[in-house]
């Protein structure tokens, strides 16, 4: 009988089922963590994408209006002008221009085109480019001057 006392008594090398439990514990919270740090990084990296197409796209279109102005507005003849063009305010034969489909994605383009008394003396007209992502809720606007060869 003392023999198997002894032999129940030794100490031998191993991990109680508490310390397997624990340890399976720390993993875990480490692992959901970065998990969860991946997660989020990956959705900054795509929304920061929606925003560099955006800008790209409004700096693109205004150059574009530069060039021929007239393809995407009809031209002001009254002073002080202000209109807004979008898909649902556009001649018809120019409202593809409005709508941009890229990387599955819709952008819409909204023009605010103004001119006041001086800048139509120097043939100016003052262009706000504003792409939107509305299921994202990204705007960006650009702005500059579009010279339409009056001044």
């Amino acid at each position: 009988m003392n023999k198997l006392k002894v032999a129940f008594s030794r100490k031998e090398g191993g991990f109680t089922l508490v310390e397997v439990l624990a340890s399976l514990v720390i993993i875990s919270i480490i692992l959901i963590g970065t998990f969860n740090l991946i997660v989020f990084t990956n959705e900054a990296a795509v929304s920061n994408n929606h925003r560099l197409v955006a800008i790209n796209l409004a700096t693109a279109t205004l150059e574009r209006i530069k060039v021929v102005p007239s393809s995407y507005f009809t031209m002001p003849t009254e002073e002080n002008f202000y209109q807004t063009f979008n898909k649902d305010n556009c001649e018809e034969a120019k409202c593809d221009m409005y709508s941009t489909l890229l990387n599955d994605k819709n952008y819409l383009l909204i023009l605010d085109v103004s001119q006041t008394t001086e800048e139509k003396a120097m043939g100016l007209l003052e262009v706000i480019v504003t792409i939107e992502l509305p299921e994202e809720n990204i705007r960006h606007k650009v702005e500059g001057y579009v010279n339409y060869g009056n001044g």
